[in-house]
């Protein structure tokens, strides 16, 4: 790990923590109504989606430990699929509070993560299971987490009524 903060992983980081601090006022802002309303395309009630959000931040975490150290990520997309449906079943009376809190632990830990990589790291590309085993950068990984979060921000949105933004 390099001590120089590089200003393309702050920026990032940063990205990142903008879209996780949306989750979280989105998660404190639901009723229980709308935390138990089905996500379309997911079939999961909005506080499963969002704590789904919280638990991808750990995910990301392991990846991204993995691509810094220059080791492929072998999970498949297939498992990461069995993976989701068992958090479905296992997290389905997630509560509002117990999400925030995972949001907020996950998502401190991984931008931390996220902004201390230093550029040779950013520019290291590792096999990633997910897209059958192409060649991803460290820098495109860091970056998906920002978009992960607010796709599911988005469908949760959309399953309460909010207009997107």
């Amino acid at each position: 790990m390099s001590a120089t903060p590089n200003a393309e992983a702050e920026a990032i980081a940063r990205d990142f923590e903008e879209a996780n601090a949306d989750a979280i006022a989105f998660a404190e802002g639901c009723t229980a109504a709308q935390w138990s309303a089905m996500v379309a395309g997911e079939d999961w009630p909005v506080g499963v989606v969002l704590h789904h959000i919280a638990t991808g931040h750990v995910q990301m975490l392991g990846w991204l430990g993995l691509a810094r150290g220059g080791e492929e990520i072998g999970k498949t997309a297939a498992e990461i699929d069995a993976d989701n449906a068992r958090h479905a079943i296992d997290f389905a009376g997630v509560t509002p509070g117990e999400t925030v809190r995972e949001l907020r632990r996950n998502g401190a830990a991984l931008a931390s993560c996220i902004g201390s990589l230093d550029a040779g790291e950013l520019a290291g590309s590792v096999s990633f299971g997910p897209a059958e085993g192409r060649e991803v950068t460290t820098e495109a990984l860091a970056s998906v987490s920002a978009r992960h979060c607010r796709a599911h921000l988005a469908d949760a949105r959309e399953a309460v009524g909010e207009a997107t933004t």
